[in-house]
């Protein structure tokens, strides 16, 4: 999964469109979990990638799109950084 492109679809797309994508990466998110997520992509840091996801930014995700979502989206997330 491209997270870099994702996270720049989810900033500069309508929300259709970021629909359309998160549907390609195998999760299906609503119009309004969509609008939950686009204020969350300005907290994203560079520095994740080596200290991991902060357990305070994933619960705001999951609050966004709930537990299971969340889950699909971090295994997605963790299995490509296998």
């Amino acid at each position: 999964m491209d997270y870099a492109r994702l996270l720049s679809e989810i900033k500069m797309s309508s929300d259709d469109e970021v629909k359309m994508l998160a549907r390609q990466y195998g999760i299906d998110l609503s119009i309004s979990e969509i609008r939950a997520l686009r204020p969350l992509v300005e907290e994203v840091s560079f520095h994740w990638i080596f200290t991991g996801v902060p357990e305070p930014f994933i619960q705001k995700v999951r609050k966004a799109i709930g537990n299971q979502k969340t889950e699909i989206l971090f295994k997605k997330y963790l299995d490509t950084r296998k």
